[in-house]
């Protein structure tokens, strides 16, 4: 596909960019994805089946807490569901940095491949891993200072993956450069995560939903049969919903740097080690009104902000 306009957006571009972007992009995406989320959770219907003997307590949580469990089985239980968040987790953050790389292909013209992307983001894993885990603790203590302090850090860190997968900071580096870029921008930021996490929430419920009417066809299921649920939701949802959530927070990336840095195909081009001049063309945007600081440097916007007192919009 031709690469995506690099201009400041607004909310709804910015989404509407991730859809696109998704959607063009989705059988590279969801294969890196799969071959990743599949493998994984493979180990896990594994370990969920050798530690589980009641198919009701395969996903219960909290609602198994009060069965009386040798401490044989409550400490397998244990066992089994830390490996599996785990391996999720990492696959999680695997995944996240794999569509990284694909969908910034995508957005100079290139043809994105599955195997290439999974090779770089390979390269990048360990300091990712790193960094998810000062995420979380940093998240964690924000929301246990006040609740509002975790909000504000989630939106000023979203772009802490993008910025270590394309320029390969440190998971500090990465967070205080998320931060540096999210700054003064943090409503449309809030904006754009509170709206797609709200997609991600209704296609994941769409999910479970339709994989739990098959538990219930069942009164007592079988272990083997509530793995397998648990299993293929994690793997359908794993490979459907991480990609677009992987292209929401990149188009933002890209969008902060625009705006801030004046961001453009030939730096993404060095930064991904390829050859700025083998890239196709942009193809050109008219100006579409109404004018504001963001159509700055647009085609047909105004060329700088307030614009001058003749200047009239065009295209």
């Amino acid at each position: 596909m031709a690469p995506l306009a690099l201009r400041p957006r607004r909310v709804g571009e910015i989404l509407d960019a991730a859809i696109k972007l998704y959607l063009g992009n989705a059988r590279v995406l969801m294969s890196s994805a799969a071959a990743i989320v599949v493998p994984i959770q493979l180990l896990s219907s594994i370990v969920l089946l050798s530690a589980y003997n009641d198919g009701n307590d395969v996903g219960a949580g909290f609602a198994s807490i009060g069965k009386t469990l040798t401490p044989a089985e409550a400490h397998a239980r244990l066992g089994a569901d830390l490996i599996t968040d785990v391996t999720t987790w990492i696959g999680g953050a695997f995944v996240l940095a794999a569509c990284v790389k694909a969908l910034s292909d995508a957005y100079l013209g290139q043809a994105p491949t599955a195997d290439g992307s999974l090779r770089f983001a390979l390269r990048r894993l360990l300091p990712l891993l790193a960094l998810q885990i000062v995420y979380i603790i940093g998240l964690l203590l924000g929301f246990v200072a006040l609740i509002i302090t975790g909000v504000w850090l989630y939106a000023m860190w979203s772009v802490a993956v993008p910025s270590l997968v394309i320029e390969r900071t440190g998971p500090f580096r990465s967070l205080s450069r998320s931060y540096r870029l999210v700054r003064g921008r943090w409503w449309p930021v809030a904006g754009v995560l509170v709206v797609s996490y709200l997609m991600v929430v209704i296609i994941g419920g769409l999910i479970g939903a339709g994989l739990g009417a098959v538990a219930l066809s069942s009164s007592n299921p079988s272990v083997l049969l509530a793995v397998s649920i648990t299993v293929l939701s994690a793997i359908v949802s794993g490979v459907l919903v991480q990609p677009f959530s992987a292209a929401v927070v990149t188009v933002l990336y890209y969008d902060l740097r625009i705006r801030k840095e004046g961001y453009d195909l030939e730096l993404l081009a060095d930064q991904l080690g390829l050859d700025a001049s083998s890239l196709p063309a942009a193809p050109e945007e008219g100006f579409r009104g109404p004018v504001g600081p963001e159509d700055v440097g647009t085609p047909g916007g105004p060329p700088y902000w307030p614009p001058p007192p003749d200047w009239r919009p065009t295209g």
